[in-house]
This record gives structure tokens, C-alpha cells and sequence, in this order.
């Protein structure tokens, strides 16, 4: 599996940007009481939907699909109207220790604040993983996380507040584009975090 460079140029026109997770629910029919049982599993979703554009830049995104071989690589992408945050902080570091797999919460200092919706994303690259503050967070402390980390981090891993992104895979192995009299192309793609 290769991690494929995604273009950056033009930006994205729309996107559904959701989190996908495992939970079970079943109702007694005879006394209507319920359980739910969650399951580990949370994901980020998207679809997004490009510009159209003349060949001369459609060429970059058409060899970026080509490149994927379907599903079989991946490739980093977050949320576009997530990409700076609300809060006021630039940089962020995980407080010393080790945060297991589940836990969700995790100490970090900023130098400013992040507020609920704002991104971190801890380590880079192929490990990059995406995560959600969902409780306003000032200075030093434990920061409230959604979802769960998905594989256990340090005092020395990574963490990124802007710019974040997730590893991402394609949803189909279908990949192709559209284009009109004119030549002005149209993409439009969904994909899943890969864990």
C-alpha cells in the first residue's frame, strides 16, 4: 500500500464531511427495553466534488485516480472547512506519557486556545490519525477527543492543529471523471478513513 500525493489545486467546490461508527441496538419487544453495545469502530467519511476544469489542470486529478489503483492505496485528505482553526492556538504538543488505544482524552499544551470543532491530528504520514476536540481547551491540560485514538500515542508522537488530514482510501474501485462539448471536466469522489 502507497501513500499518493492528492493535488491541491483547485479547491474542493462542495463536501460532505461525516464520521461513520458501529453501534448496536436492539429493543425487547415484549417490554421495549433496549441495548446498545458500541462497538470500537469510528471513521471519517467525505465526499467531495470538484470545479470543473479545462484539461490542463484535470490532467493531475486523472493520474492521481489512475495512480490509487482502485482501493489499493491511500492517500491524506481532511475535512476543507477544517483546515484552520477557531480557536487562537498554532501549535500543540502531547504532554508526556502514553495514551492507549480508547482513551479520549489526552494532555496537550497549546499556546493559545482550540474551541469544540476545531482538528488535531497526531503523528504524520502514513500514521497520520484525525481527531476532533469537542470541549473548549486553553493552555495545558487534558483536551477532550472525538473519536477514540486508534492506535496508542506518546509524549513524542506528533500533533498537528492545522492543516490536519486523515488516511484516507477510496470507497470505490471506480474511479472516473466527466466531461463535456467544451472540455471542462468534473470529478466527484467518496472515501473512507483507512484504518
Amino acid at each position: 500500500m502507497a501513500l499518493i500525493t492528492m493535488p491541491s489545486t483547485p479547491a474542493f467546490s462542495a463536501s460532505t464531511w461525516s464520521i461513520k461508527r458501529a453501534v448496536a441496538q436492539s429493543r425487547s419487544p415484549f417490554s421495549g427495553h433496549e441495548q446498545v453495545y458500541e462497538y470500537s469502530m469510528a471513521c471519517w467519511q467525505a465526499t467531495v466534488t470538484l470545479p470543473p476544469m479545462k484539461r490542463s489542470q484535470a490532467g493531475a486529478w486523472q493520474a492521481f485516480f489512475l495512480k490509487l489503483r482502485g482501493r489499493a492505496n491511500t492517500f491524506l485528505m481532511g475535512d476543507p472547512d477544517g483546515q484552520t482553526n477557531i480557536g487562537t492556538a498554532t501549535t500543540a504538543s502531547v504532554t508526556s506519557g502514553t495514551h492507549a488505544i480508547g482513551d479520549t482524552t489526552i494532555p496537550l499544551t497549546l499556546n493559545g486556545t482550540l474551541k469544540a470543532g476545531d482538528y488535531v491530528q497526531f503523528g504524520t504520514g502514513a500514521s497520520s490519525q484525525l481527531h476532533m476536540i469537542v470541549s473548549d481547551f486553553a493552555g495545558s491540560g487534558t483536551a477532550t477527543i472525538e473519536p477514540s485514538l486508534k492506535v496508542a500515542i506518546s509524549g513524542s508522537t506528533s500533533a498537528s492543529i492545522s492543516g490536519t488530514t486523515a488516511v484516507m482510501r477510496m470507497d470505490s474501485n471506480d474511479l472516473g471523471w466527466d466531461a463535456d462539448h467544451v472540455s471542462k471536466y468534473g470529478f466527484s469522489f467518496s472515501c473512507t478513513e483507512a484504518i
